[in-house]
């Protein structure tokens, strides 16, 4: 069964190929038809073995089951030739096959756990007519696959709002109130959502300041959807986050070369969860560095840690870890 990329494009244009009644098709003129299709999205064409397989998978249960005329010769050359039986026949017209069902089930599967969230309660009307559409089982309501996640935290009910005027490139007026401090109104360009460590983030820049905030979803009260166009940013968000733990990005700090040293107990789990995309791990004496801006997130992570972890360097980076262990045990 082919699986690799543009797979599907490949069997579109096999399939109306062999849909023709106008012409037939040897594997040369096949091979013309898909690697030209392919060319202009800028993919390589596939070799003869792969064409073989794309139409062995079409015939299977697995593709659609489609029937090809036997002993069909193309007159000029006498090569043999390929059409469907039923020229009406069309795989556009046919049902899923077990593919396209069980990647379609997993779909749903996934979306059911958000179908009693406010913001997506379309989806208690989508999924059972795709259901029925489609004839697939219904897994229940317990699911098969879990997801950590607060149903009570405070704001995510804003996060279908915020989807779409961001969609629509709007600015809103959102009504923040900070923990300790009274309601303020801002207007603000929505550009991009985010959550980390269970809560949500709407990144935006207010109109009447040069930089990107952050703001905590759980401390806005109201948000009006504002007729004016949002501010355009071309801001590349993986890029953006690349050098951060978390959602804060210290103005004026540069990026650290960390070093940790962690217990024999703890360095597995630090392995196979890697604390972030630049670390780099010696198991000989158990350390692991990353290159990061230091932030908040960065310092509750490793407090995490406990007695299982020792920053090595940089010096300012052990000297803030060592001042928040001595306030916690004042404490005590």
């Amino acid at each position: 069964m082919a699986t690799n990329r543009h797979a599907q494009v490949r069997y579109t244009i096999l399939d109306r190929c062999f849909s023709n009644p106008g012409r037939l098709y040897d594997y040369d003129d096949l091979l013309f038809e898909v690697n030209e299709a392919l060319s202009k999205l800028g993919s390589d064409g596939i070799q003869l073995r792969q064409l073989q397989y794309d139409i062995e998978h079409m015939k299977s249960d697995t593709g659609w089951s489609i029937e090809l005329e036997k002993g069909l010769r193309k007159q000029e050359t006498g090569k043999k030739a390929w059409r469907y039986n039923d020229l009406k026949f069309s795989i556009a017209n046919h049902p899923l096959n077990v593919n396209d069902i069980e990647q379609l089930e997993t779909t749903l599967s996934i979306l059911s756990r958000y179908k009693h969230r406010e913001e997506f309660n379309w989806l208690e009307e989508l999924i059972p007519r795709m259901k029925q559409a489609f004839d697939l089982a219904d897994k229940g309501e317990n699911g098969i696959i879990s997801y950590q996640e607060n149903e009570f935290l405070k704001g995510r009910n804003h996060l279908g709002v915020l989807f779409n005027v961001i969609l629509k490139e709007k600015k809103i007026k959102i009504g923040y109130k900070p923990f300790y401090g009274e309601l303020v109104e801002y207007v603000i360009s929505p550009l991009h959502l985010k959550q980390y460590n269970n809560r949500w983030f709407l990144f935006a820049k207010p109109s009447d300041f040069d930089k990107i905030h952050n703001y905590p979803l759980d401390r806005i009260e109201t948000i009006e959807e504002l007729s004016e166009s949002a501010e355009k940013i071309d801001i590349n968000w993986i890029d953006y986050f690349d050098d951060v733990i978390g959602v804060t990005k210290p103005e004026g700090k540069q990026v650290e070369k960390i070093c940790l040293k962690f217990s024999e107990s703890r360095i597995q789990y630090v392995i196979t969860k890697p604390l972030h995309g630049t670390q780099k791990v010696n198991e000989a004496d158990r350390t692991v560095t990353i290159e990061v801006v230091p932030n908040n997130e960065l310092y509750q992570l490793l407090m995490s840690f406990g007695e299982d972890l020792e920053v090595i360097s940089p010096e300012v980076i052990r000297i803030e870890i060592k001042k928040k262990i001595n306030a916690m045990i004042n404490k005590y």
